[in-house]
Formats: C-alpha cells, structure tokens, sequence
C-alpha cells in the first residue's frame, strides 16, 4: 500500500453538539457467493414507509425540483440521504445563475412518504446574492441519529473571468430534528492548510459520506490549484476527513497518491466486507474514461496507486453514484452494491446497474431515462428498495450541462434486474471466483506466482510471466448447480502483456482478450459469452496467443472469474 501524501492529523476541529472477505466468494474448492458478508448501510430493520413493502417489480418517479421554481436558473449537483426517522432528504445547489462560481444557495426538499411526495424548498444556507455555496454532501449517524451536511463557499481570484472557482472555503452544519433545522455552520477549511499541493479548492463529496462499520464518519473532498493553471498543474486529488466521536471533532485522513494521468475528482466511498475503503472517482480532465480506483486498507489513513477501472463501460466525465445496499462487514446477506451513471459519451441515458461481487462486474442494468441526464445520488432505502437522484431533461437555454428536472427514482431488486434477484432466491445470484484462490491443475510456458494488489479482487491476483505463444495456466472452479451461465473475466492490463483466449472444459468462450496497456495502470472485466455448465468441476484456461502490436509482452494477469445465471435454472443434476 502507498502511503498517502499530507496524512498527517496535527489539527482537529469542534464541533458544538448543538451529533474480503468479499461478497463475491474467495472460492476456494466451490467458490459459491453468498458467505456472510454486511449490513449494508447501517439503516435501522424497519417496514417500508407507509406500513407495507412495496410490490416486487415497482418503480416509482417524483419530480423534487425543476429550473426557474423560486427564481432560480437550475439545480445542480445533488445529495441523498435517509433518516433514521425514515425521512429522505434531497439536497441540491440551487443555482441563482448557473455557472459554478455564480451565487447559489444550498436547497432541501424533505419526504416522509418513500419518495412520492415532498415538501416545500428549505434553504439550508442562503446565499447573500454573492456567495457561491456548492456541493452539499449530507451524512446520517445511525447511531445518534444526526444528520451532518458538509458544503463550500467559492471564490474567484481577481481576473478569472471564467465560469469556475479557483479557492473554498468548508463548511460543516448538523441537524438533530430530522433535517427540520440546521446548527450554525463550523469552518474546517484550516484543516487543508499547508497541504504539500497547492490545492486552494476544496469541495466535498458530492453525494453522500459515509458510516463505516467501526462508526467512524467519513466524508470524502476534492481539491485542485486554481482554474488558471492548466489542466495538468492542477493536481486534481481526493482526500477524506473524519470523525471518531460522533462527529464532535473532525480530522484529515490520507489522501490519494496524486499522479497526472488519473486526475481525481467527484467522488464516492464504499466500505467493502473485508472492512477496506474503496473510492471510485471521476476523470477530471473531461473525455470518456472509466472511474478511478483507489483502495484504502486503514480505514482512510492511506489509500494505494489510483487505477482506472472498467469493470464497467468508460463513460463521460460526470459524477455517478455508488452505494451498497446489502452486504458488507459482518453480514450474511449477499454483497449488493449499486451504480448510477449516465451510460453515454455524452450526458445522456442514465443507467443504473447492480454488482455482487464488490464492483468487479455489474451484471444487471436498467435505463431510467434515455434522454439527458446529468448528476445523480443513489442510496440503499430501509425498505430494501433503492433511490436514484439524479437530473434529467434539459433546462432550455441553458448548457447542455444542467438538467431541467431533478428527480428521485425507487424501485426495488426485481425491477433494477428484470426479475433475476427478487432478494430472496440466492441460488439464482452470480457466482464470483478470485483466480488466486482456485486450485492450479495445470501451466505451461511460464511462471505462475500471486501478486498483492488491494485494487484487484481480494487484494491478490495471478500473474504469469509468459515466455512464448501457448502459455497458459488452467484452474478448477466448482459450479454448485447446473444452468446456462454468463461467463465474465477481469484481468489486470500490464506493460508488455499479451492477448488471451479463454477456455471452459476446452471449449472456447468468447473471443481472445487484449490484456495490454502502454502506460496506465487499469484493470477491465470482459463478457465472454454464455455456456451451459453442469454441477460440478470444470477447467478454466487462460492462454497467451498474441502480444499488442505496440509491446513484445506475453505476460498475463487474470483476478476474476464471474458466472451469472442466464435463465432459470433447471433441476440440480
């Protein structure tokens, strides 16, 4: 693990209390997911808001705010949060005018009826006509119950005739009756001072923070030099606070080793079963690119290389969502994480998917709206269901960047996956093998070692040091029913890697996989194509049968193998 730059914790902040294991199975002979993995988002057990679970299949949309409601020009960047009053609560920046920098206040809206009705606009923090108040980033103490919302208040250097802010100051409010009022705000933007990178912007989240299992609070920040300085001097970087003690006192984490090719901004946290973070970041410097990736084994004190990581599709540069809603530390409950993202190189087509293997693939996927989308939030609801804020619709007039409507979507499993995963029947969940962990019944052609990685599945993965066209290396999997599989595979892509075709049992699925890379460091999942596997034991080989055009290499580094059930099951044989 590299240890973060400026993690050193010399200041600490009042505040007046006015407060892997994996999901997917480490398989080892059977590899079968579903071992005891956490309760997802430390929400209370309860019903479902209005005395009964909602239908399996339901999906359900409300409008909270649209531009030109109160005057304003448009809503931007968004925050989601449950009570534990089982209240939701959106945030937004209510823009006066809609550039970055431009004056905006910071906006709630509050709902006691699951998301399909809200009350009138509070404003948390009203701006006096100049201040640029952005990012609201709310986070719930399940164990107190408080409600703590971090923010910012921008400025502009003098002759920065732009749209975007180049300093900040942070801002951190509480609420102690379900979101009703708000405390005066703490500054804690000393905490940043003297950072080893010149970074003067500091803006939270967005999104949500998050409660680790331990009950620490934790908000994640993004930083950057100002907006004069070109896009590579602006060392873009993540950090993160936190709190030990309700949120009484607050204290600098460790920040993301900072490199210029993964320049790291908006941002969200996920604890993972095996208690380590992980944050997955946008590309800052605009373009289609996968997240950023970095993994924290310390609970936030240091965080490992940046990688860019697309185990799903590499979209445009926007903020996305992510959440866990089942699983995590200490729970039995299948790891459940989800992901909202407009899934188009433009700000369109926001799609959300589900992982149970931690985020390695997102096997299920449904479109709530086609047409533009920006932002979005998304949240695991007490009821089991899930909430997406995000915006849809263009505001006309206005950049193709802010959205007209910002709206909350619910739905539940049955819906997000068409049916596949009502919550109930496991057997019909996917089925995740780390590589390292399965027994090697064959290689051929070159070294075969275990490499620690905290990016890859479990920490670990394979690497094989190929000297020739062939190589391969073969490992068992153990399928624990029969059924028409979906197979997918993530590799680790390498310097002087080679492509590689796959087999199951010697038949071939899908086609041979570039596994290279010239300079960045990344990590893909590919699906390879669907095969009909009996109960039982079954080989996989991964062979070497071509280098990049670009490199001489023949190494490669497969870490995951997923199989998610394409139908109904037929009877065990």
């Amino acid at each position: 693990m590299t240890p973060s730059e400026g993690t050193a914790h010399s200041q600490s902040h009042h505040i007046s209390r006015r407060a892997l294991a994996l999901g997917a199975v480490t398989a080892g002979a059977a590899g079968v997911f579903g071992i005891p993995a956490a309760a997802a988002t430390h929400a209370p057990a309860s019903s479902a808001v209005g005395g009964s679970r909602p239908a399996a299949g339901e999906f359900h949309e409300s409008t909270i705010f649209e531009a030109g409601d109160h005057g304003l020009a448009v809503f931007h960047v968004f925050g989601l949060a449950e009570t534990t009053a089982g209240t939701i609560l959106a945030f937004a920046e209510g823009r006066i005018t809609a550039h970055d920098a431009d004056p905006h206040h910071i906006v709630v809206k509050r709902s006691t009826d699951g998301g399909r009705t809200w009350g009138e606009m509070q404003y948390v923090r009203e701006s006096d006509g100049v201040q640029s108040l952005i990012n609201p980033t709310p986070l719930v103490d399940r164990d107190t119950g408080r409600i703590f919302l971090l923010f910012a208040d921008c400025f502009k250097d003098p002759g920065n005739t732009g749209g975007s802010p180049d300093r900040s100051d942070v801002y951190l409010i509480s609420s102690d009756d379900d979101g009703r009022t708000w405390s005066e705000p703490a500054e804690l933007t000393s905490m940043f001072d003297g950072n080893p990178h010149g970074w003067t912007l500091h803006m939270p989240g967005p999104g949500h923070g998050l409660q680790l299992s331990d009950g620490r609070l934790v908000f994640q920040v993004w930083h950057r030099r100002a907006i004069a300085f070109p896009v590579p001097e602006r060392r873009y970087g993540v950090s993160v606070i936190y709190s030990d003690d309700a949120g009484d006192t607050w204290a600098e984490g460790g920040s993301v080793p900072l490199d210029g090719a993964y320049p790291l901004n908006e941002s969200r946290l996920i604890e993972r079963p095996d208690g380590s973070l992980a944050s997955f970041g946008r590309y800052a410097s605009g373009g289609i690119h996968p997240r950023i990736v970095s993994i924290s084994t310390d609970r936030g004190e240091t965080w490992s290389d940046p990688v860019l990581d697309a185990s799903a599709r590499p979209v445009n540069a926007v903020d996305t969502g992510i959440s866990r809603i089942s699983g995590g530390v200490g729970s039995d409950e299948p790891s459940r994480l989800v992901f909202s993202r407009p899934d188009s190189p433009t700000r369109r087509n926001m799609t959300v998917s589900i992982s149970y293997d931690e985020g390695m693939t997102w096997p299920h996927s449904r479109v709530l709206t086609e047409g533009p989308a920006s932002y979005s939030d998304t949240i695991g609801l007490s009821d089991g269901r899930i909430g997406v804020l995000y915006g849809r619709e263009h505001a006309p007039g206005i950049t193709t960047s802010f959205s007209a409507k910002i709206v909350l979507a619910t739905f539940d499993l049955a819906w997000l996956t068409s049916g596949a995963d009502t919550g109930s029947a496991r057997d019909q969940l996917p089925i995740a093998y780390e590589v390292e962990g399965l027994p090697v019944l064959d290689s051929f052609g070159g070294d075969v070692s275990t490499v620690d990685d905290p990016v890859a599945s479990g920490g670990r993965r394979l690497e094989i040091a190929s000297t020739d066209y062939g190589a391969f290396v073969e490992v068992e999997i153990t399928v624990p029913r029969t059924a028409d599989y979906e197979v997918r595979a993530r590799f680790r892509h390498l310097a002087n890697a080679g492509v590689v075709a796959v087999t199951v049992d010697g038949e071939p699925v899908g086609g041979p996989v570039d596994t290279s890379t010239v300079s960045v460091r990344s990590l893909k999942s590919e699906t390879l194509g669907t095969l009909r596997l009996r109960r039982g034991r079954h080989a996989v080989r991964f062979t070497v049968v071509d280098k990049h055009v670009d490199s001489s290499g023949l190494r490669m580094s497969p870490d995951l193998i997923t199989l998610t059930p394409a139908g109904r099951s037929r009877r065990q044989e």
